[in-house]
This record gives C-alpha cells, sequence and structure tokens, in this order.
C-alpha cells in the first residue's frame, strides 16, 4: 500500500454557472508539492449542481492544471441525471495517474451537461489530491 506523502483539499461554497453545454471548471485544488521522483496521485472531486432546463446528462473530467483546455486525466465520466432537469443532485468522480520529475501539481474538476437549453448553476464542490510514494 503506498504512504501519502502530500494532501490538499480544494472547496469551494461560491456558486458556479455551468453555461449550457460549455465545459466549465467548477473547483480547482491548491498547488500541491511532489517531493519524490516517480509518484501515484489519487485525485477525488464531489460537487452538487442544479442542472439547467432540457438537462439529460453530465460529463465530469479531471484535469490536470485549473484550465478547460489543460490535459485530461483518465476519461471525462458521463453519467446521466437522476431527477427532473432542474433539481440538485450530488455527483462525484475518482482517477488516478502516475508522475515522473515534477515539482508540483494541480488538478480541476469540470462538468458540462449534455442536452442542456438552459444554465446549470454548481452550489458546492470538493477536490482531494493525495501524493502517494511509488
Amino acid at each position: 500500500m503506498g504512504k501519502i506523502l502530500e494532501k490538499e483539499i480544494g472547496a469551494t461554497d461560491v456558486d458556479v454557472t455551468v453555461v449550457t453545454t460549455t465545459e466549465t471548471v467548477i473547483v480547482t485544488s491548491p498547488l500541491v508539492k511532489i517531493p519524490v521522483a516517480t509518484c501515484r496521485v489519487v485525485i477525488r472531486a464531489w460537487y452538487r449542481i442544479q442542472s439547467g432546463t432540457a438537462t439529460t446528462g453530465l460529463t465530469q473530467s479531471i484535469r490536470r492544471g485549473a484550465l478547460v483546455t489543460d490535459p485530461l486525466v483518465g476519461e471525462a465520466s458521463a453519467c446521466a441525471i437522476s431527477a427532473a432537469a432542474g433539481s440538485t443532485e450530488e455527483h462525484g468522480v475518482c482517477v488516478t495517474e502516475q508522475l515522473q520529475n515534477q515539482e508540483s501539481v494541480q488538478y480541476s474538476l469540470t462538468c458540462t451537461q449534455a442536452g442542456a437549453t438552459g444554465n446549470g448553476t454548481a452550489r458546492q464542490a470538493t477536490i482531494e489530491v493525495e501524493i502517494l510514494n511509488g
């Protein structure tokens, strides 16, 4: 089992507008120091979202960096919404990656609505980054 070398948590309770079907950053982690040459990183994120009008699903992604144009980590995770559009739901995602020869790293949770004709609102979000040896 890997040993946790560093851990950072980013959180927000500020509403973030998810514009119709545009990928939007919901929350970004602090910059996390990497104290070894090779490490495994575990990223967990959770958020509450009030979906926009006509939304049929959500795609959540973890990006290495603070922008929607930064590299995707793992795969984008599409999920159906379980309540009517306009309702508030909770969703989460967990991904891992191995890094080499980096001094620090930062991650973001993004969300894209599918089929939306109205904006959604992310009401609360948390992102946790753990740096493990090996």
